[in-house]
C-alpha cells in the first residue's frame, strides 16, 4: 500500500466529492453542514484509517494471513487451481522457508482429508455414545460424550480420548449434540518479532446446537420436556467404516 502523508485525508475527501458531482450534478451544497459532505468526510476518515492500519501489518503477518486463506479453502474441499494439489519440489541448493514446509504439511493433510471423504464419508467410527446426567453442581443437567473417533464432513479426523461434557440450558424443545474438529496454537517460543507458537494442537469442540451445521458430526438429538432433557432414541447418528454395517 502507498505511504500516507498528512494530505491523504483531504485527497480522499476531494476524490469522493468529485465522484459524487459526476453522478449527482444537482447536488450543489458543499458546505460543511450538508449531510452529504459529513458522510463524505466520514468515509474519507474510515478509508484513511484502514489504509494506515494495513501499512502497519508486517510482511510476516501478510504471509500468515495468506496461508490461513489457503487452509480455509482446503477445508472447504477445494484448492485455488481447479481442485489440484500442489507440493514442494526440492532441489540441491534450494533456499527453504516456513511457507515451503507449511505447504508440504498442507499437501499431505489435504490428501488425507480427501481420502477420508471419498472412501469413508462422515460420521462416527467408534464410541462417542451420548448420555444426559446431572451437572457437577447438581442443579441442572449436562451432556456426557464417551471416548471415540469420528470423521467430519471435511474429512478431518476427531478423537476423544476422555469423556467430554457440555452444560445444558433449561429443558424445552429440541437440541443436537454436535462434534467439531478444532485446532489451537501451543508452545510459544522466542522469535525475531516477539514470540511465535511452535506447535498446533488438534482437538475438538463439543457443542449444543439448535441444528447441526455443515462441518459438524451430529452425535445425538435431545428432547426437552417437563424440565428434563433426554436422548432421543429414534435418532441414529451417521456411522462410517466397519461400524456402519
Amino acid at each position: 500500500m502507498p505511504k500516507l502523508d498528512d494530505a491523504a485525508y483531504g485527497d480522499i475527501a476531494d476524490t469522493l466529492r468529485a465522484r459524487v458531482a459526476a453522478h449527482a450534478p444537482q447536488w450543489t451544497d458543499n458546505s460543511e453542514s450538508d449531510p452529504g459532505v459529513v458522510l463524505l468526510e466520514l468515509f474519507a476518515f474510515v478509508t484513511e484509517s484502514l489504509l494506515y492500519r494495513q501499512n502497519l501489518i508486517p510482511e510476516r503477518g501478510r504471509s500468515s494471513a495468506a496461508r490461513l486463506a489457503k487452509l480455509a479453502q482446503a477445508l472447504a474441499g477445494g484448492t485455488a487451481a481447479g481442485h489440484t494439489l500442489v507440493r514442494p519440489r526440492y532441489f540441491a541448493g534450494q533456499l527453504l522457508g516456513a511457507d515451503d514446509f507449511s505447504l508440504e504439511q498442507d499437501y499431505f493433510r489435504h490428501r488425507i482429508r480427501r481420502l477420508n471423504r471419498e472412501l469413508f464419508g462422515a460420521g462416527v467410527v467408534r464410541g462417542l455414545g451420548v448420555s444426559v446426567q446431572p451437572d457437577d453442581a447438581g442443579t441442572g443437567q449436562q451432556v456426557v460424550v464417551a471416548p471415540g473417533f469420528a470423521i467430519d464432513p471435511h474429512g478431518e479426523e476427531i478423537e476423544l480420548c476422555d469423556p467430554a461434557r457440555a452444560g445444558l440450558p433449561p429443558a424445552a424443545g429440541l437440541l443436537y449434540v454436535t462434534l467439531h474438529h478444532a485446532e489451537r496454537p501451543t508452545r510459544p517460543v522466542p522469535a525475531a518479532n516477539g514470540n511465535e507458537f511452535s506447535r498446533t494442537e488438534e482437538g475438538f469442540s463439543l457443542r449444543i446446537e439448535a441444528a447441526p451445521t455443515g462441518d459438524a458430526v451430529a452425535l445425538a438429538r435431545l428432547l426437552g420436556a417437563h424440565d428434563r432433557w433426554r436422548v432421543d432414541e429414534a435418532f441414529r447418528p451417521a456411522r462410517v467404516g466397519a461400524h456402519a454395517r
